[in-house]
């Protein structure tokens, strides 16, 4: 598909403005729609305005690309508000009655600026990199798209899950009563060395977190173990659902009861996570067979390690590559020698799964 003319090109080229070239104007709209889908996907009225085929004018979001060359080109994004104040503030335009201190200007003005600043959470939100229009282009309004980045919450959310999930999956690995040849379960004194590194770990983090991230932090824990045991409540009825989910969030996020990190920590929420993953896995691939049985252990590890990839499944490639550097930064940081020989070889497979999806 080309954008541009090559006439119209020459003739932007000669007048000193020129259109960027036919590849990144598509990648420029490949991102519009991008947008434009998460702003319908919160809720928000939302179009995208091409340049070669005008939409009439709709309320909402307008999504359009300016494929001039240079930074002021890309994606912008603006609000219409509806036909009724549009035209209220149209007819003060006039000019035969221009009076800009007209009261309902200045609420449109305000109302666009709201509007601005819920589309531009909203996108930061979703992993988009967003500015104010006019930090590059000064006759623009709105918010002006550059690209996408990792969505932070949804890594926390997916490596959140794991590390709730494999403790639980460990601590629910009962010893069985049955001599007849079954499996023997996972005993009491198993369990918590499979399970206290990644519990230490995610406790210690919680300390090195700026105030913000380490509360952020813990309600995550919280909703995502109220939200398992709702679902086992679901499935067994309230008095059989399993309550350790809620009772595992807390122990993971005491109280503190020492100094905590100031707001210049470097240290990441998803970091903490990630590194706690690793653990908990590690200590899984680690164990002899009289710790954890090798059928129990393979599932547990298998189980946990699909959901993460299927969450992922559906991510753009910049969550799947924020992942995948999390799991290799852990693997670089690891200091038990045995953990340190495991650590990069996950973090390799999850990488190697990611190039060959």
């Amino acid at each position: 598909m080309t954008y541009i003319a090559p006439q119209v090109r020459a003739n932007a080229e000669k007048n000193g403005i020129p259109h960027a070239p036919e590849e990144v104007i598509a990648e420029w709209h490949v991102l519009a729609d991008a947008v434009c889908g998460e702003l319908q996907h919160a809720g928000l009225p939302a179009y995208v305005e091409h340049r070669n085929a005008p939409s009439e004018r709709q309320v909402g979001a307008c999504v359009s690309v300016d494929t001039m060359d240079g930074p002021a080109g890309g994606v912008y994004v603006g609000w219409n508000p509806g036909e009724s104040l549009t035209e209220a503030v149209l007819g003060f335009m006039e000019p035969d009655r221009l009076d800009l201190r007209e009261p309902v200007i200045e609420h449109s003005a305000r109302i666009s600026s709201l509007m601005d600043a819920a589309i531009n959470s909203v996108l930061v939100l979703a992993g988009f990199r967003t500015r104010d229009a006019i930090e590059v282009n000064d006759l623009a309004s709105g918010i002006h798209v550059a690209g996408r980045q990792p969505r932070q919450w949804f890594i926390a959310y997916i490596l959140t899950e794991g590390v709730l999930g494999l403790i639980a999956a460990i601590r629910s690995c009962d010893p069985s009563d049955d001599d007849r040849g079954a499996r023997a379960g996972i005993s009491a004194e198993a369990k918590a060395r499979l399970t206290d590194r990644g519990i230490r770990i995610v406790q210690d983090g919680l300390h090195s977190l700026a105030d913000d991230d380490r509360q952020e932090l813990a309600r995550v824990f919280r909703r995502l173990a109220g939200a398992m045991h709702s679902q086992d409540m679901a499935c067994r009825g309230f008095w059989a659902a399993d309550r350790s989910p809620l009772e595992l969030a807390d122990e993971l996020c005491p109280l503190p009861d020492k100094p905590l990190a100031t707001a210049g920590s470097s240290t990441t929420p998803t970091q903490v996570l990630a590194a706690a993953y690793l653990a908990l896995l590690g200590s899984i691939d680690l164990a002899d067979e009289d710790t954890i049985d090798d059928d129990d252990a393979a599932t547990i590890t298998s189980t946990w390690t699909e959901t993460l990839l299927r969450r992922l499944d559906q991510a753009p490639a910049e969550d799947r590559q924020e992942l995948i550097r999390l799991f290799r930064q852990a693997a670089r940081e690891e200091t038990d020698p045995a953990h340190k020989v495991f650590a990069p070889g996950f973090a390799e497979t999850i990488a190697l799964t990611e190039e060959g999806d």
